[in-house]
């Protein structure tokens, strides 16, 4: 830059949008992250509903026992101060959008509080009844409102509005709405009207729906424009002569202007920015140890100082970055940064082919890296938009996260990174040989046990995820390279896909020995009461339920196959699906009978793989038609079939679920492109693969015959084993619940799903008004039967199988 401007730190109004600023609508990051958070509180909150009611409850009537004890007029003001308050939100934020005058924006918000009124509405009578509120019945309400007023679906309505016109608001106008909600919520608490978990479902139900709103069709562009940004950089003494409105090209988002004839780039923090990056380093936080020693503040007014303090070292250092001209606060939650434009010469990585980067550039990369680390400086956010390469010159961008005390791991995952950065432009050789050129042997072999993906921040690891190997390639050319035989990658995932089904798993299983070894006395007891009669029909369900997989497998491939050789392979393949996770076993099987058979082993694979969508088919179908039978209060049993159609309620949800998608796909392009595609694609693929197979009309009786029979004798097993017991919930009810349970415990990838299929039915058992005894006792027998008794029958099967040379 031709001149420098000392960083500036006067104080100017908030920067706001102005009516020259753009209006295009957006979708926000930081939406997505809010969204999280909020469906985390709120399957976290209806959890604790579900397995812990009479706790709740509890806490219900302290807040009653609480209340009771104010001064009567105190009481009566609390009440009216929340009504007051909540008719105060509606007016907040009508009024905000009748200021706005934007069609759009106001029916986003209106029916976002219909969503959110509507689902609270359906939860509403489940939370009741788990844990009831205890009313006051000595305070009648003196106001042209109830004292019951607001219910739980007004202020879910308020708060999901709230929610989605929030980001979109003026900050007082936001105070304003939410204060209102506030006070309501804590008054609403004391008075036990509504029992505080209602609440928190509320507040969290509400404010996801608002996110899931903004998440799916955006809203009208909350970042200042040019005129405002030009406006505040102007009341700190900063001219700008030109600057265009945001973009994100180069990977961050940035306003490019020029000042004094030079080029500059503007960047704009606020809370936005402060949430994102916030919820990131939380999570990264979770799944990685070891690397990030040292918290730095996401406040925008620090971030902004970190920066100019960052960049200032490095500057010292003798580093090439790009240089900060001023720093404009905003306010408490924003601010102003203008930087020298690097990156208008140049090009970042990104931008870049192989054959436009130099090896001189590569080398300058490392090189200023060096700088960065012999100052004891790591950058932590080397992306390849962070790498602007101008001739065989490099510039490094991006210093607002870097440590100025950081530590060796800290510096091995800067190596790392650029590494994979440089990869992904150049290719693994040469950013190998870059890498080897520039950089201490010494330093490269401590760099080694952090060339993986967890070491990697965020985005740099997103990218390199796509070519398959980099990251594994990058580590072993470079140990090859360093003549190092083994490398001993770096402990650093706290949380893993794999540890977590290892945690799920043990938890299930403790849960279920732990659970039968303290109630096996009253379960002992009860299953004493057996009624054997039930018993044989039980039996004589689960071999039925074997013969309609066989069905099913010999619907899923043209030519002829026997049904009794595919008996014999489904009964073989129960006896390993019994000692192998996800029923790997058994699907090896059928592939190999399929394939001996003299079917093609890619068909082979793809028809196994039918019959599994064929079940999932099933699955769904039999999930929808009996929680709508269930819903019709059956009396009788399996002969006697109940009456009366479906709950409207139950209705309502499936239309509602119908009419939210339909709105969707009409108003997200992308979405409904997406979705469109991959429609066409599985139809196309079904046809290519089984195209004979669909004009079959034998062979897709078969396929989904054999599911429907093999679901439904798996119910009637369950059903005849909970008679087996006394226990005379409807058929319909039993067929629900064992499918909800079935749904559930499929997840915990256990052999059989041995403890969690158990847990879950004797928890939906239990809920359902069963004794914990009987609900154990009829369990067991169901699985012992279902799953047990069949590993006899499929021994043999098995032994028969390999003899004949089945499989």
């Amino acid at each position: 830059m031709g001149h420098h401007v000392d960083v500036t730190t006067t104080e100017v109004q908030r920067t706001a949008l102005r009516e020259t600023d753009r209006r295009d609508w957006q979708r926000a990051p930081v939406d997505v992250a809010r969204l999280v958070l909020r469906l985390g509180l709120l399957g976290f909150v209806l959890f604790l509903t579900a397995v812990f009611p009479g706790a709740l409850t509890s806490v219900s009537a302290d807040a009653v026992r609480f209340f009771a004890r104010m001064p009567e007029p105190f009481r009566y003001a609390l009440v009216g101060l929340a009504q007051l308050a909540i008719l105060v939100v509606p007016i907040v934020i009508v009024g905000w959008l009748l200021t706005r005058r934007t069609r759009a924006a106001t029916l986003l918000v209106i029916a976002s509080g219909l969503v959110g009124g509507i689902t609270m509405v359906l939860l509403t009578d489940w939370l009741n009844r788990a844990a009831p509120p205890t009313a006051i019945t000595d305070l009648p309400s003196a106001s042209f409102l109830a004292s019951s007023f607001p219910s739980a679906a007004y202020l879910a309505a308020l708060v999901a509005g709230a929610s989605t016109a929030s980001p979109m608001m003026m900050q007082p106008w936001r105070r304003i709405a939410w204060s209102a909600v506030w006070v309501t919520v804590v008054v609403r608490m004391i008075t036990a009207t509504q029992a505080p978990v209602n609440l928190f479902v509320t507040l969290a139900l509400g404010s996801a729906i608002g996110s899931a709103a903004l998440v799916i069709f955006g809203s009208p562009r909350r970042r200042p424009g040019a005129a405002s940004i030009r406006a505040g950089l102007a009341d700190s003494g900063f001219a700008i002569d030109e600057l265009a409105d945001e973009d994100d090209e180069r990977g961050g988002r940035r306003y490019h202007g020029r000042a004094g004839g030079e080029p500059v780039d503007v960047v704009y923090l606020d809370r936005d920015d402060r949430d994102v990056e916030l919820f990131a380093r939380v999570v990264r936080s979770i799944r990685v140890r070891g690397v990030d020693e040292q918290r730095i503040s996401v406040r925008p007014r620090i971030r902004a100082a970190q920066l100019a303090q960052s960049t200032m070292m490095a500057q010292r250092a003798g580093a090439r970055v790009q240089e900060v001209l001023a720093i404009a606060p905003t306010g408490t939650e924003s601010s102003i940064i203008v930087l020298g434009a690097a990156s208008a010469a140049g090009s970042t990585l990104r931008e870049l082919t192989d054959d436009e980067v130099s090896d001189a550039a590569l080398d300058d990369a490392w090189r200023q890296l060096g700088l960065l680390h012999r100052a004891r400086m790591s950058h932590r956010s080397l992306t390849r938009d962070n790498v602007v390469v101008d001739g065989d010159l490099v510039t490094l961008l991006g210093l607002d996260t870097a440590l100025l005390a950081s530590s060796t791991e800290s510096r091995a995952v800067d190596r790392a990174e650029l590494l994979v950065s440089t990869a992904l432009t150049v290719g693994v050789d040469r950013a190998l040989d870059a890498a080897v050129r520039s950089v201490p042997a010494d330093d490269l072999e401590s760099t080694l046990p952090f060339v993986q993906l967890p070491a990697l921040p965020a985005h740099t690891r997103e990218e390199a995820r796509k070519p398959k190997h980099l990251v594994d390639d990058l580590r072993n050319g470079l140990a090859g390279r360093l003549d190092v035989e083994q490398v001993e990658l770096a402990e650093l995932e706290r949380i893993s896909f794999g540890k977590i089904v290892t945690w799920v798993g043990f938890a299930v299983l403790a849960f279920f020995v732990l659970t039968l070894v303290t109630n096996w006395s009253a379960i002992s007891d009860a299953m004493a009461g057996i009624d054997w009669v039930w018993v044989l029909p039980a039996v004589i369900a689960t071999l039925v339920g074997t013969v309609g997989g066989a069905m099913s497998l010999a619907g899923s491939v043209v030519r002829p196959i026997p049904l009794g050789d595919a008996t014999v392979v489904m009964f073989g393949q129960s006896f390993l699906n019994r000692f192998t996770p996800m029923n790997a076993g058994g699907m090896a099987m059928r592939i190999r009978y399929l394939q001996k058979g003299g079917t093609d082993v890619a068909v082979s694979t793809a028809a196994v793989g039918l019959t599994s969508l064929a079940s999932g088919v099933v699955q769904v179908a039999f999930i929808a038609f009996f929680f709508l039978w269930s819903s019709t209060d059956p009396t009788g049993d399996v002969t006697s079939g109940g009456g009366g159609g479906p709950e409207l309620t139950l209705v309502f949800v499936f239309v509602g679920a119908i009419v939210v998608a339909a709105i969707v796909l009409a108003l997200t392009p992308k979405f409904r492109r997406w979705l469109v595609a991959l429609v066409k694609s599985t139809i196309e693929k079904v046809r290519h693969d089984f195209g004979e197979l669909l004009r079959m009309p034998t062979k897709l009786s078969l396929l989904f015959g054999g599911q429907v029979i093999a679901k439904m004798s798996t119910i009637l097993c369950f059903v005849w084993a909970c008679r087996a017991f006394g226990i005379d919930l409807p058929f319909a009810e039993l067929g629900a619940l064992y499918l909800l349970a079935n749904t559930v415990a499929s997840t915990v990838p256990t052999p059989g799903g041995v403890g969690a299929i158990e847990a879950a039915l004797v928890f939906v058992l239990t809920r359902a008004g069963v004794p914990e005894a009987e609900a154990w006792a009829a369990t067991l027998l169901f699985r012992l039967i279902n799953y047990w008794l069949p590993t006899i029958p499929g021994y043999v099967a098995l032994r028969y199988s390999e003899r004949h040379e089945l499989v």
